[in-house]
C-alpha cells in the first residue's frame, strides 16, 4: 500500500527560485532607478556609475536564476524507487547562528541518492523503508561547459527540488 507522505505543485516546488528572481530583478530596478534619477552633480558621476553597473549585474542574475530554473522544469520530473539507509541532521554554522539541513541517504541498489527534506517529512521517515521520490533534477544554466567530470557517473546522481513522496512496499 503507497502512501504519500510529501506532495508538492511545480509552481510550490520552485516558488523559492520565483520569489528569489522577483526580488533580484526589483533591486536591480531600484538600483537602475537610482543611477538615472539621482543628481546630476559631478561629485555624483562615480555613485552613479556603480548603481548602474550594480544593477546590470543584478539584471544578469536574475536572467540567470530564471533561465536555469526553467531548464530544470522543462527537462521534466524523475522518479525513482529507493532504500532509506540514513537519516541526518546536519548542523553547520552560517555567518553567525547555526543552520540545521535534514538529509535522506538512499539508494535503489545501483546508484546512490541524497534528498534535503523539511523536518516534519524527515521526522516521519523511517530508515531501511523503501520510498519512491519524484524530483526535478538540477540543470545548471551553463552545467555542460562548466561541470568537471563526474568521477563515478553510476554510484552517484545528483537530485533537486523534492515534488513527491511516497512509501512503498519493499521487493
Amino acid at each position: 500500500m503507497d502512501t504519500v507522505i510529501y506532495s508538492a505543485s511545480p509552481l510550490k516546488v520552485f516558488s523559492g527560485a520565483i520569489i528569489g528572481s522577483v526580488i533580484i530583478f526589483l533591486v536591480g530596478l531600484l538600483a537602475a532607478f537610482a543611477a538615472i534619477a539621482s543628481n546630476k552633480r559631478r561629485s555624483q558621476r562615480v555613485t552613479r556609475f556603480l548603481a548602474g553597473c550594480s544593477s546590470l549585474i543584478l539584471f544578469l542574475a536574475c536572467g540567470g536564476i530564471a533561465i536555469s530554473t526553467y531548464n530544470s522544469f522543462q527537462n521534466g520530473d524523475k522518479t525513482v524507487q529507493v532504500r532509506l539507509e540514513e537519516k541526518n541532521e546536519v548542523t553547520e554554522k552560517c555567518n553567525n547562528t547555526y543552520c540545521t539541513s535534514y538529509v535522506l541517504d538512499t539508494t535503489d541498489g545501483s546508484k546512490y541518492y541524497v534528498f534535503g527534506v523539511g523536518k516534519d517529512v524527515w521526522d516521519v521517515m523511517e530508515v531501511n523503508a523503501c520510498y519512491q521520490f519524484t524530483y526535478y533534477p538540477v540543470k545548471p544554466l551553463l552545467a555542460g561547459y562548466l561541470q568537471e567530470e563526474n568521477a563515478y557517473p553510476d554510484l552517484y546522481e545528483p537530485t533537486g527540488e523534492i515534488a513527491r513522496i511516497e512509501k512503498i512496499s519493499c521487493l
